[in-house]
């Protein structure tokens, strides 16, 4: 009989272990999936990230510098002159016109974040710079970046289409300032990071060796209480 129960208590010990143990596994498992899980949002997030600061640094920047270009190359083509029925009749521009915008481009193209700079007419046909500048596609290839290329629209006071500029801007150029800054603010980054690790390590070593210490105050507290009793 008494064989029998320390059997059975042998194996209800055993069975608790073992439940034991399975809980722990799973428990284990979910945090490591629960870690890897996280980990692949934290990279989801950080390539989201990447993509709207391009955008906020480059976007924004290129097409308001397209839009004032427009606005500037607009007395070239003499848009306070030009007339409903002269746009209607598909007059084309004078010589003069483009000896006009030509001198205007060649000042705005000399901007240093400016690559090059592209006039074209309400039809799409090529005014200034000339020679033509380069495709795209060369300009791609001449550059360790792919450079952003942006269209502004050339319209008149009454809003009546004239022409278009293209602008192509170096992105390195642009991204210069906001990159050295990025760089400057990861570096204070890690080295808190750096700090916070060392502090931490130094306040477990503190810990450690004062917890025999405080053991022993407690302890002879109460040694102490146990005594007034």
């Amino acid at each position: 009989m008494e064989d029998v129960l320390s059997k059975a208590a042998i194996y209800s010990k055993s069975d608790a272990h073992s439940l034991y143990t399975v809980l722990k596994r799973l428990f284990h498992t979910l945090i490591v999936t629960t870690v890897l899980a996280l980990i692949v949002v934290l990279l989801l997030l950080f390539q989201q990230y990447q993509s709207d600061w391009l955008t906020v640094q480059t976007r924004y920047s290129g097409e308001s510098i397209a839009r004032q270009y427009a606005k500037l190359l607009q007395p070239a083509f003499g848009g306070k002159e030009v007339s409903n029925s002269a746009l209607s009749s598909g007059a084309d521009i004078s010589q003069h016109q483009i000896d006009d915008i030509e001198a205007v481009a060649s000042v705005l193209v000399e901007e240093p974040h400016i690559l090059a700079l592209s006039v074209f007419d309400k039809d799409g046909r090529y005014i200034a710079p000339l020679p033509k500048i380069d495709s795209v596609v060369a300009l791609s290839q001449s550059q360790n970046v792919t450079p952003l290329t942006y269209v502004g629209t050339i319209e008149s006071d009454d809003g009546n289409l004239l022409g278009y500029v293209t602008i192509h801007i170096d992105t390195q150029a642009v991204l210069e300032s906001p990159l050295t800054l990025r760089y400057q603010l990861a570096l204070i980054a890690g080295i808190l990071v750096f700090l916070a690790l060392v502090f931490g390590i130094y306040l477990t070593r503190a810990f450690y060796k004062s917890r025999p210490w405080f053991i022993q105050v407690i302890e002879s507290k109460k040694k102490h209480v146990n005594l007034k009793k």
